[in-house]
């Protein structure tokens, strides 16, 4: 390559530019997986359109929106990692404290045991040499006292053992609960999970702006294959600064950045991309139909509403 060739020199100074955004995106995703997904997702997209448009503009801009992306990705992961060291922190004191009632129960019912022993070891000695009969019948009124003793303390301590490993597996099932929200991307797709888009959501109405979602729902639940491939289509039908989440398992919504008459148009075109045959590495193929649903600010409970125009209902043939 020459030097002092200006056109080739701009040429492979956007290659290495793009290349970087890809290297950075996927090492976003590596480094914490649980919210590094959309951001490979958003910065793939950002790369895929920059290549396209490689003006000083785009390229300008690119940078401010890679800058954004990164303090807003450290925030995101930093979070999440305290969290995590937070709930284990939680989880620990939680578990000790379990042990430590159940160490303090185990004594309690080990001295009734032994006190029971003792009685036991005595009651011989109590009984009239002089009278048998009457003995005998003192000494298994005895018995049966200390025998029905024991089996409630057997029934208690039974109790309390259950009652501690509920506990337990509540704490841990509690922490689990907590530490998956605390995650921002669907483990299938990598696209943002229902928990952030919700949360992104509330701080878009919280800010009194309005929003213009698109619903996609899928006529069948997806196998994680299909899913995987449905994620790839919608980022590349969509800008980088668009939202995109795996809402449920037939279901993926965007919070689409423009008008909502442009939404209306995207949502049918980005509809018959999505629907018909995905194919599978086993070689067998998947065919599914989709709908495109439209929601406009008040949708807080988001309850679709059909795209008022031709449904789109697609099969592939």
């Amino acid at each position: 390559m020459s030097e002092d060739n200006p056109l080739q020199t701009l040429h492979t100074t956007v290659h290495c530019y793009l290349k970087t955004i890809q290297v950075v995106a996927d090492s976003l995703a590596e480094a914490c997986p649980p919210v590094g997904g959309p951001y490979r997702q958003r910065l793939s997209r950002l790369r895929a359109r920059l290549a396209f448009d490689s003006s000083t503009g785009k390229i300008e801009e690119s940078s401010v929106v890679m800058a954004r992306e990164l303090k807003e990705y450290s925030g995101k992961a930093w979070g999440y990692v305290e969290q995590h060291r937070a709930e284990l922190r939680r989880a620990i004191e939680g578990l000790e404290h379990i042990a430590r009632t159940l160490t303090q129960r185990q004594d309690f019912y080990g001295e009734r045991l032994r006190q029971f022993a003792r009685q036991m070891e005595a009651a011989p000695k109590s009984a009239d040499a002089e009278n048998p009969a009457e003995a005998a019948g003192v000494l298994s009124e005895q018995i049966a006292l200390q025998a029905a003793g024991l089996l409630s303390c057997i029934d208690s301590m039974s109790h309390e053992s259950h009652s501690l490993l509920k506990r337990m597996r509540d704490e841990m099932a509690r922490v689990e609960k907590r530490l998956a929200d605390a995650e921002i991307t669907d483990p299938v797709t990598g696209l943002m999970n229902r928990s952030e888009m919700e949360r992104r959501l509330d701080a878009v109405l919280g800010r009194g702006e309005s929003t213009v979602l698109l619903l996609f729902e899928f006529r069948d639940p997806l196998p994680n294959e299909v899913a995987q491939q449905v994620g790839a289509r919608l980022g590349l039908q969509f800008r980088h600064n668009d939202l995109i989440a795996r809402w449920s398992e037939r279901q993926f919504l965007v919070l689409f950045q423009g008008l909502a008459e442009t939404a209306r148009s995207r949502a049918h075109q980005v509809a018959a991309w999505l629907a018909g045959r995905y194919l599978l590495e086993s070689g067998a193929t998947v065919e599914t139909a989709v709908e495109a649903r439209l929601l406009e600010t008040p949708a807080s409970e988001l309850e679709p509403t059909p795209v008022p125009q031709e449904p789109v209902q697609q099969m592939a043939g």
